[in-house]
């Protein structure tokens, strides 16, 4: 949903929204590798402060992930606290070297705020860079493939050293 910035009321807009996946998957969803389970919940609040615009928000979404350990797909919840600051004006120089007071802002390079972006970045953000199943999951034997939380399979005590490196045994 696209909001025009000048359009916001001088006391603020606040917005419920709910997307289906399939929709924040067929926008350019900055390489968001995950399906969504249900719908995307979001609730936005958007102050203007002078011509830039202050964003709070709380999004609510259950996404399908592969554990990266044992590939089992599994259920993962993101619940999304933010705050975003977004500023009229383009980069005027793109080489220009940020201040810490400058990281948190983002620039609106026309007339319009578009929230299905804002909550795209934010799941990006919140989503695991490296999924487990559990905190705890074993992964796959490397020798023969089987999943170690199904229980043993024998080769927990196999002799693990890189065939390759193995010359380098025998000095001792």
């Amino acid at each position: 949903m696209k909001i025009v910035v000048d359009d916001i009321p001088e006391g603020g807009l606040s917005l419920d929204l709910s997307i289906e996946g399939d929709k924040i998957k067929g926008k350019d969803a900055g390489g968001l590798d995950f399906d969504f389970i249900g719908p995307v919940k979001a609730h936005l609040d958007l102050v203007k402060v002078r011509a830039d615009v202050s964003v709070t928000g709380e999004i609510n979404a259950r996404i399908k992930l592969e554990c990266s350990r044992c590939l089992k797909e599994f259920e993962y919840p993101l619940d999304i606290n933010f705050y975003d600051f977004f500023m009229r004006g383009a980069v005027e120089d793109r080489d220009h070297e940020l201040k810490p007071e400058e990281m948190e802002v983002n620039f609106l390079e026309g007339p319009e705020l578009d929230t299905t972006e804002i909550i795209i970045a934010q799941l990006a953000l919140e989503a695991p860079m490296k999924p487990l199943c559990s905190i705890d999951c074993k992964g796959l034997c490397p020798v023969c493939g089987a999943d170690r939380n199904q229980g043993p399979c024998g080769h927990e005590n196999a002799d693990k050293t890189d065939p390759r490196l193995a010359v380098l045994k025998a000095f001792k």
